[in-house]
């Protein structure tokens, strides 16, 4: 039965794959957004959302080869902190330069450099392959997204999580204000040929 299932994930991926048209995909970015949840190492956390500024996506012969989406660091918003201040204050906290230090990198990245189809239970359909930049440190990373296409557009979705620690954001954590080093990212990426 596992292996009926599997076969079927992957006949799917397959399909779903030969359906995406050649050509250069322009990120519609005003639609386009990455999620973020940070968490506490006692409980609690937060979460929030940054603004994707521009990108592309290039397929050839049927498969995603390249691309880059750009992310405006100064755009970081907080979605569960209703308070006006204390929302202020986080953000401003996340943008300062033990954080993210967005005065001097406004801009994250992900270079794109390849992908398979690859289907799995959560209903990914390929692993993207390529090069995450933050705070002038890039890193290679690979992740499962899905991707679908409908009149033309495409639709990447997938959930992505990125150690901070690794990109020099070192929040000197200590007590009640402990923050875990991975942060849960959840890529809404919309695109148009």
């Amino acid at each position: 039965m596992k292996k009926i299932m599997m076969i079927a994930l992957v006949a799917l991926s397959s399909a779903a794959f030969a359906q995406i048209k050649d050509g250069k995909y322009i990120v519609d970015y005003k639609n386009s957004k990455v999620d973020w949840r940070g968490d506490n190492l006692v409980g609690g956390g937060h979460d929030g959302n940054v603004k994707v500024s521009s990108g592309n996506v290039v397929v050839s012969k049927g498969n995603i080869t390249s691309g880059k989406v750009k992310i405006n660091m100064n755009d970081m918003t907080c979605t569960d902190l209703t308070d006006a201040a204390t929302n202020s204050k986080l953000i401003n906290h996340l943008k300062a330069e033990d954080f993210f230090n967005t005065a001097k990198f406004p801009d994250a990245s992900f270079e794109i450099t390849g992908s398979s189809p690859k289907a799995d239970k959560s209903g990914n359909t390929h692993v993207v392959k390529g090069k995450m930049t933050i705070k002038a440190t890039t890193l290679d990373m690979e992740f499962p997204v899905k991707v679908e296409v409908r009149d033309g557009n495409m639709h990447v979705t997938g959930d992505v999580l990125v150690d901070r620690s690794k990109f020099d954001v070192k929040y000197p954590s200590v007590g009640d204000y402990a923050v875990k080093n991975e942060l849960k990212l959840k890529l809404d990426i919309k695109a148009k040929i």
